[in-house]
Formats: structure tokens, C-alpha cells, sequence
């Protein structure tokens, strides 16, 4: 019995001691704060990617997403240090009011610019380079001598000949298949090798030679 009363002793002890330490914990974390936000540019509502944003003196921070978009953990007291490629340095300090343990906000940025002074290259060549370039270079045809070119009878001849039908044939074919099309619209269509007319053209084409090559 007093082995009992002296163990609920003890544990009675042990809870109070850890809820006076749970009680204290919280005073300890009231300086953090949950710093979010977006980094945009300081001349547009333009939002700036990749910014590395870290606590001065130390290797802890984030990085913003594409949409300029950060969060993380900090304190009150940290000195947030913004950076990127194109932009000046930004220092951002939170205000002294902060009651809260959520802190958002926008940060601007301010465009990093250097001028440079211009710088304008000439060529000049030579006199004998002018003359070998004047030589050697072919000066463009206007386009009327390259319509008479385009038109001469000797290329047109050689197009001609080299081509199976010329355009008198190729337009009567082009006619009869719309022809044919019109004629049989609404119905089916006869099969040209059951058809006896069509195989004795044929044949008699045969026999006369219009299909030899020429």
C-alpha cells in the first residue's frame, strides 16, 4: 500500500513539472513568424522567379516559385536578405506591431541596369578587295529579264515534250470524269471490265496503235 501511494506521489510530481514546461514552451516560440508572399518587380506587377531569399547570417530560406510565390519559418528579429540575376539586393525587416504568428506581405525588386558606352565596327576593306568582290559577284536579273528567260520557246518546248499529255488532253479527261460523275449520279456506277463497249474500244485502240510509245 505505501509502495502505491508513494508511485502516485512521484507521477503526480512528474505530470505538474511537465505541464509547467508545456505552459512555458509557447514563450519561446512567439518570436516566430510565418513569412509569405510574393516577389514582384518594382516598376510592373510582373512577379519574379527564382529569388533566393535567406536570413542574413545564416544558411537558412527559400527560393520563389514561377509565380514569384515564397514561404517559410523566421523570426521577428531576422534580417531577410532577397536576391536574383538582373535585380538589385533587397534588405526587408519586419515591422516592430507584429502580433500575429502570420506575417504577408508583396516585395518589390528594383531592376539591376548597366549601360555600356556603344561601340560601332566598319568594315573596310581594301581597294583590291572592293575590285575582287566587283568581279566576282553576280548582280541580280531584274524581274522582267527573268520573265523572258522564264519564257523563252526553247525551255517551253523541252517542258512540253517532256510531259505525257499536254494541257488540251489533260482539261478533255478532267471533263469526261466530271462528265461520267454527273451521268451515273444517284445509281451505281458500271464495272468498266464487264463492260463489252469499253473492250472493243480498247481493242480497236489496240489494233490502230495508239498505245505504242513515242
Amino acid at each position: 500500500m505505501k509502495i502505491t501511494n508513494t508511485f502516485l506521489v512521484i507521477a503526480f510530481f512528474i505530470g505538474i513539472s511537465y505541464q509547467v514546461k508545456s505552459q512555458t514552451r509557447p514563450l519561446h516560440d512567439t518570436d516566430l513568424v510565418q513569412f509569405t508572399g510574393f516577389v514582384v518587380s518594382y516598376d510592373s506587377t510582373k512577379t519574379i522567379p527564382f529569388v533566393t531569399i535567406r536570413i542574413a547570417g545564416s544558411s537558412r530560406g527559400t527560393y520563389s516559385d514561377m509565380q514569384g510565390y515564397f514561404s517559410f519559418v523566421a523570426k521577428k528579429s531576422d534580417m531577410i536578405v532577397l536576391s536574383c540575376i538582373g535585380y538589385e539586393p533587397k534588405i526587408f525587416n519586419f515591422p516592430n506591431d507584429i502580433v500575429s504568428s502570420r506575417f504577408k506581405t508583396v516585395v518589390t525588386m528594383v531592376e539591376d541596369t548597366f549601360f555600356l558606352p556603344d561601340f560601332v565596327k566598319n568594315a573596310t576593306p581594301t581597294p583590291d578587295e572592293i575590285d575582287y568582290m566587283f568581279s566576282r559577284s553576280k548582280l541580280p536579273l531584274d524581274q522582267y529579264a527573268i520573265a523572258q528567260q522564264n519564257l523563252r520557246r526553247k525551255p517551253l518546248a523541252e517542258m512540253s515534250e517532256a510531259l505525257s499529255y499536254d494541257g488540251y488532253e489533260n482539261a478533255r479527261y478532267a471533263f469526261n470524269q466530271y462528265a461520267n460523275k454527273a451521268y451515273y449520279n444517284g445509281q451505281t456506277q458500271p464495272i468498266p471490265v464487264l463492260d463489252v463497249f469499253a473492250w472493243s474500244k480498247f481493242l480497236k485502240s489496240l489494233q490502230n496503235g495508239e498505245f505504242k510509245r513515242k
